[in-house]
């Protein structure tokens, strides 16, 4: 009996202090695991030591593909195209304006996540405008470009581009340069005032041109000196640089007018030497080389005003002046588009009254509304989620802020852009040449929204909050 009580308890201590022993030994073996590193990500190999992006306003893929058809001698641009790789078309963002394009430029995002849905601010609670742009670099709402690149201890600059007001970019000259009272925003400051003492007098004291007929603007000329003296005295790794002088000429003499063609032929020998200075600095083996534009245009010759219907609804009024002093429904006006906001948002029913006013608008002969955009589509376009609908103009047809006189008036201008990216007209410019890129490749597809993770990629870094992709197949990884 004496046996059978202890075999019990000798088997019961031996189990017990095995498993004592593997509880001792736990500690022991989870306190090693943190030593063994995981297995780190392979670095992405840096593809190009310096990027140039420039930005032609207004620049639409099929004039730049086709130069000859469109009259235009531009040897730098053609031969950066010829040996590098472009896209057939590159699409824009709706709408298709100046800021909310090369704030996407910027970050690889679309309106509705990078907060700048337009030109200029606009407040759906008093129905007002703003008098001036979206310019600085705070109010977009996420991560940009110079920023990616400042963080990897790159040196970054910017000329005349937009949207980098108040940006952190180690020499910044924004675009602000025919305000002579605004606050300039140089960093570091007085970099205007010194390259400025550095270039001849001339090269900024006038437009080039014919007394009437402007062919290149102050600002543009002044751009490209001052990126040529930067490139000469700094040699940034990342420099941005915008000409509006094409955008200009296009809106107020006309496509392929005199002054336009001449325009983009003067841009070209502006490019010329911005390109020369990698030469000279010997950065030009080194140097990737992008030529992208924020969208097209397209001919207008007579506007359409959605203020004026909605105030013979009842749904707007207006003092004397035309300024609205009550409303249910307002527009906003881009150009080719419009937002429609309504004062409750919530009320459907009155949404839906709107929507059926501009429907039976469009189903009209010759109607001036190419297209009705919902809510949700213009959503999946990344526009601002705030707008009822929008609409886009018909061709031949811009959209007009009167809120007064008749609902079609003939046009000032002679083209305009601000149209849904779908369009043809408004398919921007992208060439990619130099270091790292593989020439003669035909992009299929392109978005602005592409461009930022691929200046990301050609550094050796990742651009995670973009929403664009990497062009991967034109870069050489050789």
């Amino acid at each position: 009996m004496p046996n059978r009580i202890f075999r019990p308890i000798i088997l019961s201590s031996l189990a017990l202090a095995v498993l004592l022993s593997c509880v001792v030994t736990l500690p022991s073996s989870r306190a090693q695991q943190p030593t063994s590193k995981p297995e780190a990500q392979p670095k992405l190999l840096r593809v190009s030591s310096h990027v140039i992006l420039i930005s032609i306003s207004g620049l639409r893929s099929d004039f730049s593909a086709d130069t000859e058809a469109s009259r235009l001698r531009v040897p730098t641009i053609q031969s950066l195209r010829a040996k590098g790789s472009f896209a057939i078309g590159a699409e824009s963002v709706f709408p298709s304006q100046t800021n909310p394009a090369h704030a996407t430029i910027a970050t690889g995002t679309l309106p509705a996540d990078h907060g700048i849905y337009s030109d200029y601010p606009f407040d759906e609670r008093s129905a007002t405008q703003a008098e001036k742009q979206y310019a600085s670099a705070k109010e977009i709402k996420t991560d940009a470009i110079w920023e990616l690149a400042g963080r990897a201890k790159l040196i970054t600059a910017a000329v005349g581009f937009p949207m980098t007001a108040d940006a952190t970019i180690n020499f910044n000259l924004p675009d602000n340069f025919e305000e002579p009272d605004a606050k300039l925003g140089d960093n570091p400051p007085g970099l205007r005032d010194e390259i400025l003492s550095a270039m001849k007098p001339e090269s900024v004291a006038k437009s080039v041109g014919r007394k009437d007929k402007v062919f290149i603007q102050p600002q543009d000329s002044f751009s490209a000196a001052a990126a040529v003296y930067l490139i000469e005295k700094h040699r940034p790794n990342l420099l941005l640089i915008k000409f509006s002088s094409f955008d200009l000429a296009q809106r107020r003499h006309g496509l392929l007018s005199e002054e336009s063609v001449k325009s983009l032929e003067q841009i070209d020998e502006l490019i010329k030497k911005i390109v020369d200075a990698t030469t000279i600095t010997r950065t030009a083996d080194e140097t990737t080389y992008i030529i992208v534009s924020d969208y097209g245009a397209a001919k207008i010759e007579r506007k359409f005003s959605p203020n004026v219907a909605l105030a013979k609804k009842g749904w707007l009024s207006t003092d004397a002046q035309g300024r609205i002093v009550s409303w249910r429904a307002v527009a906003q006006t881009f150009g080719g588009s419009a937002a429609i906001f309504v004062r409750n948002p919530q009320d459907e029913n009155f949404v839906r009254e709107v929507e059926e006013l501009f429907h039976q608008q469009y189903e009209k002969p010759d109607s001036p509304i190419w297209r009705v955009i919902s809510r949700r589509d213009a959503a999946r376009l990344g526009a601002d989620p705030r707008a009822a609908l929008y609409l886009d103009a018909a061709p031949s047809y811009a959209m007009s802020s009167r809120t007064t006189g008749s609902t079609i008036s003939k046009a000032a201008e002679r083209a305009t852009h601000g149209y849904s990216p779908s369009r043809s007209e408004m398919r921007a410019t992208l060439i990619i040449s130099g270091k790292g890129i593989k020439p003669g490749v035909k992009i299929e597809y392109a978005r602005l929204i592409d461009i930022a993770p691929t200046i990301a990629r050609l550094f050796g870094l990742e651009m995670k909050t973009a929403r664009g992709r990497v062009i991967a197949e034109v870069i050489d990884k050789k």
